[in-house]
């Protein structure tokens, strides 16, 4: 393996770190020469929960984002182009890795951040995150084009907010194909390389108000905290290259955070019934579109979830 290919295997390997829904890890990715290519794989899409792809593309995104900040870490820089083929919805991006001047600190602390990013479904100390980490949270989302509304424990909307969880968990429950998806990507078996595991997936909370996703598969119960921050990711538009910039997005800001030892959890089902998403859009006056909901807290580093081999194919 010359030089290249280890810079190129370093990078593709931190990128297979970003987070994705139910840890599906719904991407593909080819290397010729320089030039990375990111697909989405519909065959690790929530078909049901997830028909049109909004989920899995923001999936993808993370990952794309992964890629740029690991190349730095090369002192490359990645060239990228989103949805290069208005005929290829699978298409994600195209990357090409140019030689790069060295990686200023911040770009070499939000590399090293990926291998310490970890979603976190254990309860979290029971107070919200302090105003200058919020806002260098919130930065970083704007870098890429997004906005991240939080909903502190005294937000007006925050009660609607719960409740819309709630409501959108309860529908879910009673959808019976809903619950073989997610059962699915959480059954998992000593040497499977997706899905949550069960010993990951967190106790449910005792607590109805707690802002955390309640799985059908947890086992036992415990309290959870209600005073952390919650956060909404926004786009100004709704489209495929929303979703993208979403993913990008969602990335940088959980990188910084976690330089803070910040981690998140996510409660997507209020996102995943069109209703529940507009009527959360309401609540919260957004002239933006949702496509992230999360809590932001302090706990210790927990357990991260299996991931795939690390390899890519050549096109």
């Amino acid at each position: 393996m010359d030089v290249v290919d280890a810079q190129v295997g370093r990078i593709l390997s931190a990128a297979a770190d970003a987070p994705s829904v139910l840890n599906t890890q719904p991407w593909r990715v080819a290397v010729e020469d320089s030039t990375v290519t990111v697909r989405a794989d519909p065959a690790r899409q929530l078909r049901h929960s997830d028909p049109q792809g909004r989920e899995m593309l923001i999936s993808c995104g993370a990952y794309l984002f992964n890629i740029r900040a690991a190349a730095r870490r090369e002192s490359l820089t990645a060239v990228v182009t989103v949805l290069p083929d208005p005929d290829d919805e699978l298409l994600v991006a195209e990357v090409v890795l140019e030689p790069g001047d060295d990686p200023t600190p911040d770009e070499l602390e939000l590399a090293i951040a990926i291998e310490h990013r970890v979603t976190s479904r254990v309860p979290f100390d029971d107070q919200p995150l302090p105003a200058d980490v919020l806002v260098a949270i919130q930065r970083a989302a704007d870098a890429e084009g997004a906005a991240l509304r939080t909903i502190q424990p005294t937000d007006p909307a925050r009660a609607q907010v719960l409740a819309l969880v709630r409501r959108a968990e309860a529908l879910a429950a009673e959808d019976m194909a809903g619950r073989d998806e997610e059962a699915a990507w959480t059954a998992t078996w000593p040497g499977r390389d997706d899905g949550i595991p069960e010993h990951l997936l967190g106790r449910a909370p005792k607590n109805p108000d707690a802002p955390v996703r309640r799985f059908h598969a947890s086992r036992g119960q415990e309290p959870f905290e209600e005073h952390s921050t919650m956060a909404v990711l926004a786009t100004s538009g709704d489209s495929r290259r929303d979703w993208v910039a979403a993913g990008q997005a969602l990335e940088r800001a959980l990188l910084v955070a976690t330089t803070y030892f910040v981690r998140a959890s996510f409660a997507t089902t209020v996102l995943e019934n069109p209703t529940t998403r507009h009527d959360l859009r309401e609540a919260l006056s957004l002239g933006t579109f949702p496509q992230m909901l999360m809590r932001l807290g302090t706990s210790p580093r927990g357990e991260r979830t299996p991931r795939r081999a690390r390899h890519a194919t050549t096109p």
